[in-house]
């Protein structure tokens, strides 16, 4: 594979709020009403899938089904997705689930699909969610060329035991006969060829957005495009400060150095149209004392906004009213905040999904329409016998076996299906409510739960107001209101701390943690968050 250097670039600057993606997105909306491109000879490549989702439908700006924009707008997507399109790769030629078992039962080790998507974060770059398929990942996105990738990426995380990279090197063997084996492909695979076959589309106009989350191999594929089409013009927008996916294998150190170089011109953007005045002051304070990164000034709205430091968890007034975004920086803790919000009943969402079960809410109103008196189909009397045990329903009938498209009533219901006489009986004596009656193994807590969120005045159709979310997984997002907790104490993070790079990494996560605030930024202290970056968060605890 060939690097590509001395193309000339137009670089976006873009701090929080600044609007990146609608610059790109008015740069192409006047290429297209001014004929100097159609949108098939445009490519717009995003980091996340969801993202290059929205710019299309953005520059669509009308009612298409997807499909219909897919035909019309063929490169705006993710890298991955130009390079499985162009290499006209099949369902049958990509590793899948069941691959990945086979391997497993094959070599006793356990390999996950790395192209989940997981952990609420959608992202172009494979996640394992396992230490040592992780690592491997990393591996080959740092280093594509490189024989002796491995090697170095232990170097650079500090991996000394020799049994983990013996494993590590062992599965990497494992994988790549695999694949040769059965002609299979992964991710990793559909760059390598792309590179190969250097017959990218031919595009007039080129756009990257969020490109400071972009790998070496990524950035291979951007220089062998721009090389070979060699478009009127390149636009590449991110923030450096931004930069939160070194993790996954992003090249941080490219954007910088790209930003810098004489051959490209750069347009800062320098009015944030989301960040107050209260969190620009502290999230100028967090990027300042980044070592290495592009030096950029940036204007906060006129509003002065609100930023508090609390010395406990959440969970209090604070969450009262108003719209919420609880971040945390690990999955752990957001398990913790979950728990906490279950046993207090607030009604929230985790990773943009409500915790309240649609399955339940369906058996929830189904009885009660029954309890009334009413017909329901069969399909929701199936949701119904679904969530009840054998003291509801009768042995033998722990699913429902009557049509799904009929209407039945509790009547029906005794007579023909199972349900047990005493409800009706019930019915004359006492409301037999949904919670003593959906009482199956393993939703008795979610039920307990649904009840304290009714008892707080919540209806089942209510719209969460509070989310709850790891910073990463919330990236490109904004609210109101901002729980930003700042521990450290679990895992790796506790030695984040230990070298220059790891401090400038966390003090990029907290930045967009902080960033993502519109009006109101609070920020909760821990006795476990006694970390490096303490006098930046709460130097001015008193005026905060």
């Amino acid at each position: 594979m060939t690097m590509y250097k001395n193309m000339s670039r137009n670089i976006v600057i873009g701090p929080p709020g600044t609007g990146k993606t609608t610059y790109l997105k008015n740069k192409v909306d006047a290429i297209i009403k001014e004929g100097r491109a159609r949108p098939n000879q445009i490519g717009y490549f995003s980091f996340t899938v969801k993202a290059a989702e929205e710019i299309r439908n953005r520059v669509a700006g009308e009612n298409m089904s997807e499909n219909e924009l897919k035909k019309m707008y063929p490169y705006f997507c993710t890298l991955h997705s130009l390079a499985y399109k162009c290499l006209r790769l099949e369902a049958h030629e990509i590793m899948d689930e069941l691959d990945y078992e086979e391997l497993s039962d094959k070599t006793g080790r356990k390999f996950v699909n790395k192209m989940k998507k997981g952990n609420g974060i959608d992202i172009s770059m494979p996640t394992a969610q396992s230490q040592y398929q992780d690592t491997i990942n990393l591996a080959y996105a740092k280093y594509p060329n490189d024989e002796d990738r491995l090697q170095k990426i232990f170097r650079e995380v500090k991996l000394s035991d020799y049994g983990a990279r013996n494993t590590i090197m062992q599965m990497d063997k494992d994988l790549s006969n695999f694949k040769r084996d059965r002609h299979k492909l992964e991710y990793v695979d559909y760059f390598n060829s792309f590179l190969e076959a250097k017959n990218p589309p031919m595009l007039k106009y080129l756009f990257i957005d969020e490109a400071q989350d972009l790998s070496a191999h990524q950035w291979m594929v951007v220089d062998m495009i721009q090389y070979i089409a060699q478009p009127v013009e390149t636009y590449i927008a991110g923030d450096d400060d931004q930069a939160i996916f070194r993790w996954a294998g992003a090249d941080i150190e490219h954007f910088i150095k790209m930003a810098k170089s004489e051959l490209n011109y750069v347009f800062p953007l320098t009015q944030s149209y989301r960040v107050p005045k209260s969190v620009h002051s502290l999230a100028t304070k967090m990027a300042q004392s980044i070592s290495n990164r592009i030096d950029k000034q940036y204007d906060p709205r006129d509003d002065e906004g609100e930023r508090k430091v609390l010395n406990f968890r959440p969970l209090n007034k604070e969450l009262e009213t108003g719209e919420w975004l609880i971040l945390c920086r690990t999955h752990e803790i957001v398990k913790q905040v979950c728990e906490s919000l279950d046993r207090y009943g607030w009604l929230y969402k985790c990773y943009g999904k409500s915790v309240v079960n649609e399955k339940i809410i369906e058996a929830i109103v189904s009885w009660t329409r029954l309890q009334k008196g009413h017909e329901v189909s069969g399909a929701r009397v199936d949701t119904i016998y679904s969530f009840m045990d054998s003291t509801r329903i009768k042995r033998g009938h722990g699913t429902f076996k009557g049509s799904h498209t009929e209407m039945y009533t509790i009547d029906n219901l005794i007579a023909n299906f199972g349900l047990r006489e005493y409800i009706k009986e019930d019915l004359f004596t006492k409301t037999l409510d949904w919670y003593d009656v959906l009482n199956a193994k393993g939703i008795r807590k979610r039920i307990r739960y649904l009840r304290s969120v009714m008892r707080d005045g919540h209806k089942l159709d209510d719209k969460p107001r509070i989310e709850v979310s790891t910073i990463h997984a919330s990236k490109g997002g904004e609210r109101d209101n901002v729980m930003l907790l700042t521990d450290l104490s679990y895992g790796p993070y506790k030695s984040s701390r230990d070298t220059q790079q790891g401090r400038d990494d966390e003090l990029r996560v907290f930045y967009v943690g902080a960033t993502r605030a519109k009006k109101k930024l609070l920020i909760v202290h821990t006795t476990e968050a006694q970390f490096e970056f303490e006098p930046i968060f709460f130097h001015e605890r008193q005026a905060s």
